[in-house]
């Protein structure tokens, strides 16, 4: 396993690389394709309040943005600890402040040995989202998030709510969230809060290629009594 992960961090860099060094200028962004990738490494995977039991988490992803639609790709996998791995495809548009997008989650490891292609109700391990974002922009530092699983793995088709407040401090960021399952069960057993807390992003590097960033995060699930402590670094173009 960890062999795999050496050579995922690997192909995933190189990838960034070529996009720092062959991507041309940018002459018109509404007219041509362009490209990013990432290469992040989380001491925990901590996603809407729950613990995906990975210790750490190597989390490489790569997208293609045109006019206004995105194509992307995103993986979470396990350097050790019991969880699943997991590769998601999104794609979504942006009409002014307001983003729309549908995910396609998908879990797998040697407890859960799932098929992609097996997207069956019964038996499938994909879940598919459809989400929402309303952005404040710079005059208004909200943003609201909402997310409703229409498909999959999660039979009670949960609802998840985020509130988020973005600061910037200098050239870092400060972000408070407070997520709301008012509808479901994947989150947990009924309604509640299961996501509170803060993420601290500092830039470490800045270049016309690549950036940097070191992430710290504070999180705590009110439903499930549980608090986190994460520590990631995330490599992008």
């Amino acid at each position: 396993m960890q062999a795999n992960i050496v050579v995922k961090t690997f192909v995933v860099l190189i990838f960034l690389s070529l996009c720092s060094s062959s991507l041309p200028a940018q002459q018109d962004s509404s007219k041509s394709v362009t490209f990013s990738a990432n290469a992040d490494i989380f001491s925990q995977y901590i996603w809407r309040g729950l613990d995906y039991g990975h210790v750490p988490s190597l989390q490489p992803g790569v997208s293609a943005s045109w006019k206004n639609f995105t194509l992307g790709a995103w993986g979470a996998y396990r350097i050790a600890g019991p969880g699943d791995d997991e590769l998601d495809f999104y794609i979504s548009k942006e009409i002014g402040p307001v983003s729309l997008s549908v995910w396609d989650y998908w879990s797998y490891s040697k407890t859960n040995p799932s098929t992609f292609l097996n997207y069956n109700r019964e038996s499938t391990s994909h879940l598919l989202e459809g989400q929402i974002l309303l952005s404040g922009g710079d005059k208004l530092p909200f943003n609201l998030l909402g997310s409703y699983f229409f498909y999959g793995s999660d039979p009670s088709k949960s609802i998840y709510l985020e509130l988020q407040f973005v600061q910037p401090i200098k050239r870092a960021e400060l972000m408070i969230f407070t997520g709301f399952q008012p509808k479901g069960s994947f989150y947990a057993e009924k309604a509640g809060f299961v996501n509170i807390g803060a993420t601290f992003t500092q830039p470490l590097l800045l270049s016309d290629n690549l950036n940097l960033d070191l992430l710290l995060s504070l999180i705590a699930n009110p439903q499930a009594k549980t608090f986190f402590l994460t520590i990631g670094v995330s490599l992008y173009k």
